[in-house]
């Protein structure tokens, strides 16, 4: 399958420790990134490229992981096989992830100079109990010192990530960490719930009864938050995420709207829609010696059928505040596969419960009815079984 303009994400996974509560493919133990795997991500993002026929880039998300750990020499030899690949589309949003411990003056000027023009910095939380038990590598005083220097030396967006409810959190310093937050002024906040996967140290501890922990006090915690960056100008434009009026995520829209998006690294997936909506998926390996011998190579691939297509974009584009509609539906599966009726039924009966909000052409779960988002989801994927 082709497309001409896909969105590139970028998978760095190499961390110097892992969170307590991470799911995402990384290794810990890892102080730099090898060249050796630089070189090989630098082929695969030129190979990926000529293989879809990308002409240019909608979006470019540099992931992890622990981007970075990246040298600067690292990061420009990305961005470098990156515009040399296609080139950026204009007002092409450029994003890295980076821990607040890496950030220095320095490795900011050098982002820039790459041609980075946004950093997602993963905060977390401003309760030093709660980042020591994560085991995260900044603590709050390290976290301040980071958003002082992208206030001061960083000319473009930036995002902060915060995770809701992490052990021995209070509604205290969960609401003074919003507060110190936003008095950094960033265009987006991501503000995440704790989740528990149960490979994950935080899962195992939770299923072996050896971590208490309070969900409802963790929901309630998430909605002060959200009705906290609301009074402060934030608006929710997804499940997760707020922004100042456009600042969203480029990037991250590209999957929640159902667009092609190449995935270059080890352990990194891309996904490329045909006209029919109809999808080709690959997985990189995780084996990171296999990855750098043959990164193209050592890839699983799926076929996506219509059908499922069609649950994906239910399942994605209803994360997002703006909801679906059929105008969007009709561009991605084309006319003749018709907005399914099922789907109607649902949404008109969550109406009635007032949790959605339903337009002539489309709808909404709206902020309400998106709190009960995988309640609607199962009685989604239940009516889409019996089609």
């Amino acid at each position: 399958m082709s497309c001409t303009n896909p969105a590139l994400y970028i998978h760095i996974p190499f961390c110097i420790s892992k969170c307590q509560y991470c799911d995402f493919f990384s290794i810990g133990g890892s102080k730099d990134v090898s060249q050796t795997y630089v070189d090989a991500l630098c082929c695969e993002i030129k190979e990926r490229a000529k293989a879809c026929g990308g002409q240019s880039w909608k979006s470019v998300y540099i992931g992890g992981g622990t981007p970075s750990l990246l040298s600067s020499l690292q990061i420009k030899q990305i961005l470098d096989a990156v515009k040399n690949a296609a080139v950026l589309s204009e007002q092409c949003e450029v994003t890295i992830e980076a821990n607040p411990d890496d950030i220095t003056k320095e490795f900011l000027l050098g982002l820039e100079s790459a041609g980075i023009n946004r950093i997602s910095v993963g905060i977390q939380s401003f309760s030093d109990k709660a980042l020591s038990f994560c085991k995260r590598r900044a603590n709050v005083q390290k976290n301040k010192e980071a958003l002082s220097l992208i206030n001061k030396f960083w000319k473009h967006r930036f995002s902060v990530d915060l995770i809701c409810g992490l052990p021995f959190e209070t509604e205290q310093s969960f609401v003074e960490g919003l507060s110190s937050v936003i008095s950094y002024n960033p265009d987006h906040i991501s503000m995440y719930s704790l989740t528990f996967e149960d490979e994950t140290p935080f899962g195992k501890l939770l299923n072996q009864k050896k971590l208490d922990y309070d969900f409802e006090f963790s929901d309630s915690l998430w909605l002060k938050g959200r009705e906290f960056l609301e009074q402060h100008g934030y608006l929710q434009y997804e499940v997760s995420n707020f922004c100042k009026p456009g600042n969203e995520s480029s990037h991250n829209l590209c999957y929640w709207n159902h667009k092609s998006y190449l995935g270059c690294g080890s352990g990194a997936t891309g996904t490329l829609y045909a006209a029919d909506g109809s999808a080709l998926r690959y997985t990189n390996t995780t084996d990171i010696k296999e990855y750098v011998k043959s990164a193209v190579s050592t890839c699983q691939t799926e076929n996506i059928d219509v059908k499922t297509s069609i649950v994906e974009y239910f399942m994605m584009g209803l994360r997002k505040i703006s909801g679906v509609n059929e105008e969007d539906f009709n561009k991605c599966f084309g006319i003749s596969a018709g907005f399914p009726s099922y789907v109607k039924t649902l949404s008109e009966s969550w109406q009635k419960k007032g949790l959605c909000q339903m337009s002539e052409h489309g709808f909404t779960l709206g902020k309400s009815g998106i709190l009960y988002l995988n309640r609607f989801i199962l009685e989604f994927l239940e009516l889409s079984d019996q089609e």
